[in-house]
C-alpha cells in the first residue's frame, strides 16, 4: 500500500531540529491558555480523515464497505481523502483506481453524507508546475475523476511546496476552474513558521509557509487539511506545543476566509528523522490541538475538526484516545 510522499530531507537536518527546539522551547513559555475547554467543546463532528488506496485499488465485499462507512459515521468522520493515484515522472498517472467507482457507490448508499475525495500525489521534484501542458493534464485527470467516478472532489498533495510559489497557486485557480462549485477542492498544507509568520525570514520559505501565503492558498480552496506531523519533534511534549503553536498561527493566518481548517494528527509507525512515534502521536497530536484551540491568541471558529492520518494505521486504542480527548466519550469503565 502506498504513504504518503515523503518529504524531501533538508539540507542540514540537525539545523532545523535545533531550530524549532528552540523555537518550541520558548514560545512554551510565551503562551498560556485562555480557556480550559475539553476537545468535545470545539468538535463540530465533521473531521476528515486520509484512507489507503486499497479502497479504490481491489473489490470489496458491500458488506466491508458498509462497516467502514459505520466506522466513519460513529467517529464522527465526514470527509474522507482516499488515495487514488499520483503523477509518474513520465508524465503520466498511475492507474491504481480501477474499483473507485463501484467503492464510491457502495460507501455513500451506507452513509449518503460522507465527502469522497480522490486524493492525488502531485511530487513536485520532478513535477513541473511551472509548465502549463502539465498543469493541464492534471486538471484533467481531476475533472474526469469527478464527472466519471463519482468523487466529491479532489484532495491534491503537491509535495514539497515552498512558499510563494506561484505555480501551485495557478494549478489550484485552474482545478477550480475545472471542478466549478459543486465540487470540494481540498490541498494538504504545510507546516506554518511560528515566530512572526507575516515576517519575511531569509531562507524560512523552504521549509515553512509565511502567514499571507496561507491566505492566498486558503482563498482558493474549499479545504486545508495541514500535515502537523513531521516536525523532527523528538519528545511527545515539545510535539504537543508544537501543535499548539501550529493551530494559533494557521488559524489567525486564514481567519475571514471561508475555508474549512483541518488539523492532521499523525498515528503513523514509521519511523523517520522528521517522525518519531512515541512523540507524535494521536495523543500528543490531539492535545496540542485542544492547547491551541483553548489559547487566546487562537481563532477557534476558523478551524473544522481534525484529520487523521493514516487511517489504515489507527488503531483501536488510538481511536479510544480520539474518542475521549475529541468526541468526550468516556473511556468503558468510567
Amino acid at each position: 500500500m502506498p504513504v504518503k510522499q515523503k518529504r524531501r530531507p533538508l539540507s542540514n537536518p540537525r539545523l532545523w531540529l535545533v531550530l524549532i527546539l528552540l523555537v518550541s522551547v520558548g514560545r512554551a513559555c510565551v503562551f498560556r491558555p485562555a480557556t480550559s475547554y475539553p476537545g468535545a467543546h470545539f468538535n463540530r463532528g465533521i473531521n476528515a480523515a486520509w484512507l489507503g488506496v486499497e479502497w479504490v485499488n481491489e473489490p470489496h465485499d458491500p458488506e466491508e464497505i458498509a462497516a467502514l462507512a459505520d466506522a466513519l459515521a460513529e467517529r464522527q468522520i465526514r470527509y474522507v481523502f482516499v488515495y487514488t493515484s499520483y503523477l509518474k515522472p513520465d508524465g503520466r498517472f498511475n492507474p491504481t483506481a480501477p474499483y473507485a467507482g463501484q467503492f464510491i457507490q457502495m460507501l455513500k448508499a451506507a452513509e449518503p453524507d460522507l465527502n469522497v475525495q480522490a486524493w492525488i500525489g502531485l511530487p513536485l521534484e520532478y513535477v513541473d508546475l511551472g509548465d502549463s501542458a502539465v498543469r493541464g493534464k492534471i486538471v484533467e485527470f481531476c475533472a474526469g475523476l469527478v464527472r466519471e467516478e463519482g468523487f466529491d472532489g479532489i484532495h491534491l498533495d503537491p509535495e514539497p511546496i515552498f512558499s510563494d510559489d506561484s505555480n501551485v497557486l495557478a494549478l489550484l485557480d485552474e482545478v477550480r476552474d475545472a471542478l466549478g462549485p459543486a465540487f470540494t477542492l481540498s490541498i494538504a498544507a504545510r507546516r506554518i513558521w511560528p515566530v512572526f509568520p507575516s515576517v519575511q525570514w531569509p531562507l524560512v520559505g523552504r521549509v515553512a509557509w509565511h502567514a499571507h501565503y496561507y491566505r492566498e492558498v486558503a482563498s482558493r480552496v474549499d479545504q486545508v487539511a495541514v500535515m502537523t506531523y513531521d516536525s523532527a519533534m523528538p519528545l511527545a511534549c515539545l510535539y504537543r506545543h508544537w501543535t499548539r503553536f501550529q493551530m494559533i498561527e494557521i488559524s489567525r493566518a486564514v481567519e475571514g476566509t471561508d475555508v474549512q481548517l483541518f488539523f492532521g494528527v499523525p498515528t503513523s509507525e514509521e519511523e523517520t528523522w522528521t517522525h518519531h512515534p512515541e512523540a507524535e502521536n494521536m495523543n500528543s497530536g490531539l492535545r496540542g490541538v485542544i492547547d491551541g484551540l483553548n489559547d487566546g491568541d487562537s481563532r477557534p471558529a476558523a478551524v473544522a475538526g481534525v484529520a487523521i492520518y493514516p487511517y489504515w494505521e489507527t488503531d483501536e486504542g488510538e481511536w479510544r484516545i480520539y474518542e475521549e480527548l475529541w468526541l468526550g466519550r468516556p473511556e468503558e469503565g468510567e
